[in-house]
């Protein structure tokens, strides 16, 4: 879809548009002409603090930040609902390739491996075959529709309704990083769907829709948090001066990113400050992604066939059953956890950056947070 006809189809009433992305306030005075350039002019009692008003405000002078978000506004929402949406293209592209090898996986270690102790092989085939055919269905059709804003509302249904599956389905329950990102793809998911379905939000669904997603949003960081407690509390004991200072650095940063995490987390499910918290969190976490899951530095093409750098990447955090080890996966299997967690961050990156364009909703501390200050450009 074209950005610029989703712009031209934009109007007042329109659920998807920023709401009080900018603030505009009536107590802000007109600037006078001066020598032919635009002036900014503010009110004693809306004088710039802080360090990110300062900033827009500097680039006011020269650009109007009002008309920059008319002309980016749609073009940044469509960015913003792709990012939500790569998970789901890239887990679609990966089951149309290797859909026989997922089936198996369902068949012997996901949720059908009682099953297919108890009952024939061909049963479990045929009910894994047709549960991820079903989840290819739903990846694939509603991430389309949700990209072209068609049928917004059975396209986020089917796209939760599999996010919520996935774990159930390959058994990864245990898997606790991965059930948090889901839940905060979930609260992404919610957050979308509160502003793309009008007779939701008229009858007041919508914004408690948006309500459960800004709760959903933190959960992968509150994991983060529960995992930096843990590594601050399972320091070993040593008498050695130079591991003794390295170990209480360790200490120092990890509960520092507790702290941190801790504060954001709340801010974001109380919907005070939330748009602001919400850009930097999403931020914060595409730069641990690609540093976490750089799955295309793994990635070359030599003697004319592609290859994976098996002498430098490593086995991601995963929940693994107790009968299979790292050492059992091959490096195509483990380059393929780096892309998948690569994109399942990059879509709760985009979950935050939506709970930061749409604002918390009606229900929250600061329902009417701006999330870019007061700006004012003169008038010749």
């Amino acid at each position: 879809m074209n950005p610029d006809t989703v712009a031209a189809d934009y109007n007042a009433d329109d659920n998807i548009e920023m709401h009080h992305l900018v603030a505009t306030h009536n107590d802000l005075k007109q600037g006078n002409h001066n020598g032919g350039h635009a002036a900014l002019v503010m009110s004693d009692t809306n004088k710039p603090e802080g360090l990110f008003q300062r900033l827009i405000i500097s680039l006011d002078e020269h650009r109007s930040v009002k008309l920059l978000m008319r002309q980016w506004g749609p073009r940044l929402e469509f960015v913003v609902r792709l990012m939500l949406l790569a998970t789901f293209f890239d887990d679609s592209f990966r089951m149309v390739t290797h859909f026989s090898e997922l089936t198996k996986q369902i068949g012997e270690r996901g949720c059908l491996q009682r099953l297919a102790t108890m009952s024939s092989p061909a049963l479990v085939s045929v009910i894994a075959t047709a549960a991820l055919g079903t989840g290819l269905l739903a990846q694939c059709s509603g991430a389309i529709c949700l990209l072209a804003l068609l049928r917004p509302n059975g396209a986020t249904a089917a796209l939760i309704a599999w996010t919520i599956a996935q774990p159930v389905l390959y058994a990864q329950l245990s898997n606790t990083a991965f059930v948090a990102e889901s839940l905060s793809l979930v609260g992404g998911l919610l957050t979308l769907r509160a502003h793309l379905v009008s007779d939701r939000k008229a009858c007041g669904a919508g914004a408690r829709a948006q309500l459960v997603g800004r709760l959903l949003l933190p959960a992968m960081y509150i994991y983060y948090a529960g995992r930096s407690l843990f590594s601050a509390l399972t320091l070993d004991e040593t008498s050695d001066l130079a591991v003794f200072i390295s170990s209480l650095s360790i200490f120092v940063i990890n509960m520092a990113v507790l702290i941190g995490l801790v504060i954001g987390s709340m801010l974001v499910a109380a919907g005070f400050k939330s748009r602001l918290v919400a850009l930097l969190l999403a931020f914060v976490n595409l730069g641990y992604v690609f540093y976490q899951y750089p799955f295309f530095r793994f990635l070359s093409f030599k003697g004319g066939e592609w290859k994976v750098d098996e002498d430098n990447m490593w086995m991601p955090h995963v929940a693994l059953p107790n009968d299979v080890t790292a050492f059992d996966f091959d490096p195509w299997q483990i380059y393929d956890l780096h892309r998948y967690y690569f994109f399942l961050g990059v879509s709760v990156s985009g979950s935050l950056l939506l709970l930061s364009q749409f604002g918390p909703g009606d229900h929250a501390a600061q329902k009417d947070e701006v999330l870019l200050p007061i700006v004012s450009r003169a008038q010749d």
